[in-house]
């Protein structure tokens, strides 16, 4: 009896760990910058290259909030419920965003291969593919950086700052950024440095560094971004019970990003209510196909998390960089 049971529990765990990627249905419906006004395709220097509200019957879909482009043009998201979504974005003729197919969906998974089982292992905040192809996720609650071969993939722990599971349970590593030259850049959503700024860390030849993030106003960093030129692009939310939804996007000098250093720049773009705007958290960057309206151009992606709320909207929005 015992042995069968131990042969049950292998072939269960086996199987759990070894669970392929599910096929999920997208619901995609188009959206304007500016609802009602299909003539305004400009927010600060990022002009719109389409957007969409996604939806899926599948009950695992939403809470997404970090995102990142793969070689082969698909999208990868991350949940704070705990599993992976890779998907294929549609374009029309003009390289505007119009759909989204090809949908897929697993858990994220632990070192030993099995699926998160609790909120407070499975709550992944930021997600960044590094030079060697693998993956970097952020967790909060339980603080730890995991790396993850490919989508599916068993988790890694890895190296990480000293006193980064001393932050807020609900306020952790919310955007990671990584450069070709293997430096990594974590920025803390609530954590304080001890001059008033958010807390950052760069690891840079193999050691970690601290430095901060200045805050201005009622926004706070959600996710980060590498230019080609080595500049850092940060997304800021405003979001909260007593604030209006609003997001910007801000652009770090490269030469500002140093151990010691305090991150600032200008505002590239700012959305306010009256333009399409949600729950901003995740952002991927990339370049526009070989031929085409966007061929070389720098094209930045934004979704948002909709925290499972039927009142928000799991928004995809895609902008060239001017």
């Amino acid at each position: 009896m015992r042995a069968r049971l131990l042969v049950a529990c292998f072939v269960w765990f086996t199987a759990a760990a070894a669970a392929p990627a599910e096929p999920v249905r997208l619901e995609a419906a188009p959206v304007e910058l500016v609802p009602g006004r299909p003539e305004v395709r400009q927010v600060g220097r990022l002009q719109w290259r389409g957007g969409l509200h996604l939806k899926s019957p599948d009950r695992r879909f939403g809470g997404y909030s970090g995102l990142e482009r793969l070689p082969d043009g698909r999208l990868v998201a991350v949940s704070d419920l705990g599993h992976w979504l890779v998907f294929r974005p549609v374009f029309d003729m003009d390289g505007r965003l119009v759909g989204a197919i090809d949908g897929e969906i697993e858990p994220l998974k632990d070192e030993a291969g099995r699926p998160f089982k609790r909120k407070l292992q499975a709550d992944a905040e930021s997600l960044r593919r590094e030079r060697d192809g693998g993956f970097l996720i952020g967790f909060e609650r339980d603080h730890r950086l995991l790396r993850y071969a490919a989508p599916g993939a068993p988790g890694k722990r890895v190296d990480a700052p000293a006193d980064l599971a001393s932050q807020p349970g609900n306020g952790g590593i919310e955007s990671i950024a990584a450069w070709p030259d293997g430096r990594i850049l974590l920025i803390s959503e609530l954590a304080r440095s001890d001059g008033g700024d958010l807390k950052a860390w760069l690891r840079a030849r193999g050691q970690w560094h601290e430095l901060s993030y200045v805050l201005s106003g009622e926004h706070q960093p959600t996710d980060a971004v590498v230019l080609p030129s080595g500049d850092l692009l940060v997304l800021e939310r405003r979001y909260g019970l007593f604030a209006s939804q609003g997001a910007r996007v801000i652009r770090v000098p490269a030469q500002r990003v140093v151990p010691a250093g305090r991150l600032y720049g200008e505002v590239l773009a700012d959305w306010e209510p009256s333009m399409t705007v949600d729950n901003m958290e995740a952002m991927a960057i990339g370049r526009g196909p070989r031929d085409g309206p966007d061929a070389g151009a720098v094209l930045l992606w934004l979704m948002s998390d909709d925290n499972k709320n039927p009142l928000q909207r799991t928004l995809l929005m895609l902008f060239r960089i001017e």
